[in-house]
């Protein structure tokens, strides 16, 4: 028997399925190479909690001003976290994304726009200044210094930290930025502070047990200048010393490099050549700003620097702690220069912070006479020009209670029994004390300032750049406000332990509640609310 075969007609099935094949091997394609089409870098809110976690090795598509950027250089970027936990491991992963660097590019435009914000001139710079900074390094937050990372990102042409192995109230602590170690690697190879800034890590040993306190701190910041010079700085750079957790602005620091800045041109030989800041205060949290303003950091032109500027022509002043401390009084503007001059010299640039002629360079100014050159005692303590709302400090932005307790108890002006965990968290500074006050909606005592409950929602906040991550400073909110709940309730309990009971002991649900907790709180100024929660002890 014979069996013939047909061939079967094309189905239409089966031209279907081919198409869904076609389509599937397109969008293998497409996920394999990590395309995403996003309207900006990682912006604030538009992207789950999780898509910075699974960011790495992944292709993005940056933009600023509406001016699409395509970067895939990302692939084979390292993160390094360090001892960071929890939130502060977002930010260093946000802080160290490879991006361009935004207002790179000088526009005359927006340069004279910025320049007029800070009540400067445009003098037609084409390049700008470099900037020189400097830090001392130590137990510091990630939270601070990736906060001061991403409001710096690119301005910096060379970064100097300082670790030294004693605090300044010669406690001994280990060296937590040796060369090798991922804390080292996480400020000087992962990019965080801009990808063309060279940053150093150096290292202060000395055991006098004379040198303590401020003494100690000068001969660190000494080595910072010591640096500068090492790498090239010159009288035309820009020195800029801070803390680890202060920075001036984005916006004052592009303004510093590009406007017709008095205190660099007109400085009448250094007579009065520093810049400060007017810093805005955060406790702890992004969202407890404070009414408390500081006057730092500094900057000073190099002309103007000990060991930049040409110290054959400037006198060489008296000063404290064996010469590495600041100048004394009779060699600067607060004691009329009378050491150099036995005279009172009329004002040229500020007169009790008003200005006076700050672009006439003709007006009072003693062109013969040449003044002594700053050191880095001298950027933290003399007067200079102050301008309004020009910087942040994001100050007690510690991980833990336990962190900020053994900072208060080791560092400069420690408190005694800082770590001694009955005493209130908040009775060890009225600075914790706001941000307790901020965290747990309770009232403040200090009535010199206030904590500015409406933060980031205020129509006329500042605006630091970790504001554009919300999620960020959320995370760090609740982590510090937990973190302070933990706190209350060791405490709690180590007072159960060590007070005799005078009032009897109510029994609810398998927890026991002690009246004289509950009191003790009232007093301290817990709501009744929380310490009726605390007071209850498993």
């Amino acid at each position: 028997m014979t069996t013939t075969y047909t061939k079967r007609p094309t189905s239409k099935l089966s031209r279907c399925a081919s198409f869904r094949i076609i389509l599937a091997s397109i969008i293998f394609i497409l996920t394999s190479v990590n395309i995403f089409f996003a309207p900006k870098l990682l912006g604030p809110a538009e992207y789950p909690s999780n898509f910075l976690h699974d960011f790495k090795g992944r292709s993005l598509i940056y933009s600023y001003n509406d001016n699409t950027i395509g970067i895939s250089g990302s692939r084979n970027h390292t993160f390094f976290y360090a001892d960071a936990t929890n939130s502060s491991r977002l930010l260093l992963q946000i802080a160290q994304t490879p991006r361009p660097i935004p207002d790179d590019v000088i526009n005359i435009t927006m340069e004279q726009q910025r320049c007029r914000r800070h009540g400067l001139q445009y003098g037609n710079r084409t390049t700008r200044r470099r900037i020189f900074w400097g830090s001392l390094l130590a137990d510091d937050s990630w939270h601070a210094i990736g906060s001061v990372a991403l409001e710096t990102y690119g301005i910096f042409d060379l970064a100097v930290f300082v670790e030294s192995n004693l605090t300044q109230s010669l406690y001994h602590r280990d060296i937590r930025f040796f060369p090798g170690s991922e804390a080292w690697d996480v400020v000087t190879k992962s990019g965080m502070f801009g990808p063309t800034t060279k940053v150093i890590v150096d290292y202060y040993y000395k055991k006098d047990p004379n040198l303590r306190g401020l003494e100690r701190e000068h001969a660190q910041r000494a080595l910072i200048i010591d640096r500068w010079k090492q790498e090239g700085m010159t009288k035309d750079d820009i020195g800029y010393i801070s803390d680890a957790d202060e920075t001036f602005t984005r916006d004052f620091l592009r303004a510093m490099q590009v406007c017709l800045v008095p205190e660099f041109e007109f400085h009448n030989h250094c007579e009065l050549p520093l810049v400060r800041a007017h810093s805005a205060t955060f406790e702890g949290s992004f969202k407890c700003l404070t009414s408390k303003w500081k006057r730092t950091p500094s900057l000073v032109i190099g002309e103007c620097i000990d060991k930049i500027g040409d110290d054959t022509k400037h006198p060489k002043p008296e000063r404290s702690w064996n010469t590495i401390g600041w100048m004394k009084d009779g060699w600067t503007r607060k004691g009329n220069f009378s050491f150099i001059l036995n005279t009172t010299i009329p004002p040229t640039i500020i007169n009790n912070n008003k200005e006076i002629n700050r672009y006439n360079t003709t007006k009072n100014v003693l062109s013969t006479q040449y003044y002594p050159l700053l050191n880095a005692a001298d950027f933290r303590r003399l007067r200079g020009h102050t301008y309004r709302k020009s910087g942040y400090h994001f100050h007690n932005f510690f991980p833990s209670i336990v962190a900020l307790r053994f900072k208060y108890k080791t560092y400069g002006h420690p408190v005694r029994n800082a770590q001694d965990e009955r005493m209130p968290v908040e009775n060890i500074h009225s600075d914790i004390e706001a941000m307790v006050s901020c965290l747990m909606d309770r009232p403040f005592s200090n009535p010199k300032f206030r904590v500015l409950k409406d933060g980031m929602d205020s129509p006329n906040r500042l605006e630091p750049v970790v504001y554009q991550y919300r999620d960020y400073v959320d995370a760090r909110h609740r982590e510090i406000y937990d973190e302070v709940l933990l706190d209350e309730a060791k405490r709690n309990k180590t007072r159960q332990l060590d007070m005799k009971v005078k009032k009897p002991i109510m029994i609810m649900n398998d927890s026991m509640w002690d009246p004289n907790i509950f009191e003790m709180l009232l007093r301290d100024g817990v709501s009744g609310k929380e310490a009726w929660r605390l007071s209850f002890l498993k």
